[in-house]
């Protein structure tokens, strides 16, 4: 190295020692000369054009991060505002859902007995069975009358066969219901004995509304007559409706509002009226001719928790309210509380507008602070810079050099550690990939393999069966099995595909399942073996349909499995029968297949859904309780079995209900 080059690479050492002073020195494209004369005045150094167009720079990134930062914390100090007045807006709606259910049912349910009474009591039976009643009927209304002002009912209304009232608690009144037809009510339509029909409806006579709760009187096994009870449900809503706030709404099955706690609300629709539906009420005369009209009453939308929002427009106003709402099935009623929604975002508005104040004063608080540091750094930085760099660069200029060197060996040695490092990792994740992926392959094969048995058996079945039915011509027939051979071909598709995408682990899509469908496709694929066993499948269907939550094709193959052992256990039985049977529990769906075979010991219940446990001495593997109950349990249910007391095994499926319209709506 030249002397020349030394010298110039001093120069330059002394001119960056010089330029030290200028923070902005690296944001400069091209090198900087402004410092070279020597001493420095600082006030000249913050009048530099390039020093001030830093500076405004600065600043204007400054305001941009600023009013970022604001507005990102008003936005989450109002998201955090607005849940937390939601959540106590939907706390006091649930609490006074509850409470007004509970006064609801109360004032109902304590009448439900009197009609019952009634009709056991001998006088009734004796009054309806006697051919001349003329003689009786004062002392049966007089007998009604101090019933029904012991128990502050209405009216209690005593009604033949025909429909007709022959004795009331007003029956010696001037506007006594004695006399009247009501055959065309539906409480005395379908009142039956031993138990109480609740409806609601208008008086035709006095015009004033209530619930009549009715039941059958029968004597010796034949319909005499039937006792209706009329209760003012008024006073509730004078109790607990009227006046206050959130705004409450009792609405019937036909979506008629029958109380509220406002009165302009009363007998209007919760959305429109078919057409078909108002001469229904009038035929009936339910609402006894009121101009039923329908209110402005919309479900807009439904929040991440479930709650529901309701729109409700009078005149030009608007307003959103947060609903919550139960279906009371002993009443056929439906209980909606309305939380007045609008007032939240003003709430949530106030913290997050102070939380913003706040951030700015920071900001600037912050700014301010770190201007006069910079200001004063500088000033030092000034001062000092000329008096230490001539004495610093030649030892900086020398240790750079060794620290240069010894850093460059170092790095060198360094990224070839990480190297083989890097190397070895990759190889180790690479083991431990191939290892899983064969562990998952193992047990997606043991259960894959099993679960594809039985759609092959059905598929050689339906086969047979396409081929007979082809030589007898009966096309119809063979193309519903070859449609069916498509399913189950698609189905085992579903299947082996898992296997594919065993790394996801997905379990396909969950969704609405119809359990009678569900039990009518695996019996239908197993028709065949219950033919040729003569097994006797007693199906008994649901009085309603019921949905659960899960996968049609998993459940069919649970209940495939399910039949196919209880088949096996009856071997040899000389009347098997096997019954399937579905009902709802609670929230939840319950399905037993049951059979009249040997039943289960205790050793065999205890392991029964182990992998690889079986009674069966000649085939199978032991996997498929195991796997069906893997199944269930994924959608939220479980599988047990248990021993009948008739004698025989009961294996019980019982899996959560889907959320269905009907649901959501009450």
């Amino acid at each position: 190295m030249t002397a020349t080059a030394i010298n110039d690479g001093q120069d330059t050492a002394a001119r960056n020692a010089r330029t030290i002073p200028c923070r902005y020195a690296g944001r400069c494209s091209i090198a900087c000369h402004q410092f070279d004369d020597y001493p420095l005045d600082p006030g000249a150094f913050g009048e530099k054009e390039c020093i001030l167009r830093h500076r405004r720079r600065g600043t204007l990134i400054f305001a941009l991060v600023t009013a970022l930062l604001v507005i990102l914390c008003f936005a989450a100090t109002f998201v955090w505002s607005e849940r937390r007045e939601f959540a106590d807006l939907k706390v006091l709606g649930e609490e006074r859902l509850r409470q007004s259910i509970a006064r609801l049912e109360h004032e109902i349910d304590k009448f439900n007995i009197l009609p019952l009474a009634i009709a056991a009591h001998e006088q009734t039976g004796a009054f309806l069975l006697s051919r001349d009643r003329a003689g009786a009927v004062a002392d049966m209304n007089a007998y009604l009358a101090r019933i029904n002002e012991a128990a502050g009912t209405v009216g209690i209304f005593l009604i033949d066969t025909s429909g007709t009232m022959i004795a009331a608690s007003n029956g010696g009144e001037k506007n006594s219901f004695v006399g009247r037809d009501v055959s065309y009510r539906p409480y005395f339509q379908i009142a039956r004995q031993g138990s109480v029909t609740g409806y609601y409806g208008i008086g035709t006579t006095d015009n004033l509304a209530g619930y009549y709760l009715a039941t059958a009187v029968e004597r010796d096994g034949h319909r005499v007559g039937v006792v209706a009870v009329k209760i003012d449900l008024e006073r509730i809503e004078q109790d607990w409706l009227i006046g206050n706030d959130p705004l409450m709404v009792v609405s019937d099955t036909n979506n008629i509002v029958l109380l509220s706690s406002r009165a302009d609300w009363k007998y209007l629709s919760l959305g429109p009226i078919e057409p078909g539906k108002i001469e229904q009420f009038n035929q009936t005369q339910q609402y006894n001719r009121h101009i039923l009209e329908a209110l402005d009453w919309r479900t807009d939308s439904l929040a991440s928790d479930g709650s529901r929002f309701v729109s409700i427009t009078e005149g030009s106003r608007t307003r959103t309210y947060l609903a919550g709402s139960r279906f009371l099935p002993n009443v056929s009623m439906t209980l909606t509380v309305l939380s007045d929604y609008s007032g939240i975002a003003r709430k949530a508005a106030l913290p997050a507008t102070i939380a913003a104040i706040i951030v700015v004063v920071v900001a600037l608080s912050l700014y301010i602070f770190n201007q006069r540091r910079l200001v004063i750094r500088e000033r030092l930085l000034t001062r000092d810079a000329l008096q230490e760099a001539y004495t610093r660069l030649k030892d900086q200029f020398e240790d750079r050099n060794r620290q240069l060197r010894a850093a460059n060996e170092d790095l060198r040695r360094e990224v070839a550690e990480r190297i083989q490092a890097v190397q070895r990792l990759k190889d180790f994740q690479e083991e431990m990939i191939r290892t899983e992926n064969l562990a998952v392959i193992g047990q997606l094969s043991a259960g894959l393999a099993h679960e594809i048995n039985q759609p092959l058996a059905a598929l050689s079945t339906l086969s047979e069966n396409a081929v007979r039915f082809l030589e007898l011509n009966d096309l119809g027939t063979v193309r519903h099995n070859l449609q069916r051979i498509c399913d189950l071909v698609h189905r085992m598709g579903v299947l082996t595909g898992q296997l594919r995408s065993f790394a996801r682990r997905t379990d396909g899509e969950v969704g609405s399942v119809d359990v009678e469908r569900s039990v009518e496709r695996a019996v239908a694929l197993l028709n065949h073996r219950i033919q040729k066993e003569k097994v006797r499948i007693d199906v008994r269907r649901p009085e309603a349909p019921i949905k659960v939550l899960g996968d049609a094709v998993r459940l069919e193959q649970v209940l495939v499995n399910l039949i196919s052992n209880a088949m096996d256990a009856l071997q040899g039985n000389g009347e098997p029968c096997i019954g399937i049977a579905a009902r709802v529990d609670g929230n939840r769906a319950v399905i037993e297949v049951a059979d009249n075979g040997h039943g289960l010991s205790a050793t065999v219940i205890e392991k029964l859904f182990m992998p690889f446990f079986s009674t069966k001495k000649t085939n199978g593997l032991g996997l498929g309780l195991a796997i069906s109950q893997d199944i269930v349990r994924r959608f939220g249910g479980d599988l047990t079995a248990a021993n009948r007391p008739a004698g025989g095994a009961v294996f019980r499926i019982t899996m959560p209900l889907a959320n269905t319209p009907e649901k959501d709506n009450a």
